[in-house]
């Protein structure tokens, strides 16, 4: 799907889950403004209490269940969805804006919830994927963070269980020893730490 096309559709599901969310935002393709999006991903840190209860209601877990589950009956006019993955940390849905006869795009919505910081999952799931994979390696295999740490459960620790905390994706770039990076510019950088490793031992003889 174009870009122009799968914005307004991501916009209005995140308008649709704000109520249901402490904070949630567009990541994966669409953020870093790819003219040809697969599909349609977005972080959110769920409020995680139950929904208000009436007088035969079915009981969902969260307000975020709640919301899910109703766009799933069709009460929105403009957005239904099929849900196939419903997990309290990832769920994943199809969207059709014509009642079910076409679905047009894919959702990947992931949930930030204890222990995962916002910062690490957010910059993960912005993309792309190689960026993603670099970041989490360590410098020691050419990636880029520093060596004895590790990304866990959505959070930075290293081997003796040290928690780094990072709220902000800065925060993680930072403890990489890096500058803000646009998403639209984020790019594996293995040749990069290569060359300072090589620098870094010739030096060292």
């Amino acid at each position: 799907m174009e870009y122009d096309k799968a914005l307004p559709i991501a916009e209005r599901l995140v308008d649709l889950l704000q109520p249901a969310c402490k904070r949630i935002e567009i990541a994966g393709s669409l953020r870093r403004q790819k003219p040809d999006p697969g599909d349609i991903e977005i972080v959110a840190v769920p409020d995680l209490r139950p929904p208000r209860l009436l007088f035969g209601s079915p009981i969902y877990a969260t307000i975020l269940d709640a919301i899910l589950a109703s766009l799933a009956r069709g009460d929105d006019d403009d957005l239904l969805i099929h849900l196939s993955m419903n997990g309290p940390k990832f769920k994943q849905f199809a969207i059709s804006q014509d009642g079910g006869q076409h679905w047009i795009i894919k959702v990947d919505l992931f949930l930030v919830t204890p222990p995962a910081d916002w910062g690490v999952l957010y910059l993960i799931r912005t993309g792309p994927a190689e960026f993603s994979h670099w970041i989490v390696t360590e410098n020691m295999h050419c990636g880029g963070l520093p060596d004895g740490f590790r990304v866990e459960d959505g959070r930075i620790l290293s081997m003796s269980n040290e928690y780094i905390p990072c709220p902000e994706e800065i925060d993680f770039l930072k403890f990489c020893h890096l500058a803000w990076i646009e998403p639209s510019q984020r790019h594996p950088m293995w040749q990069r730490r290569i060359r300072h490793i090589a620098v870094h031992q010739s030096v060292k003889v």
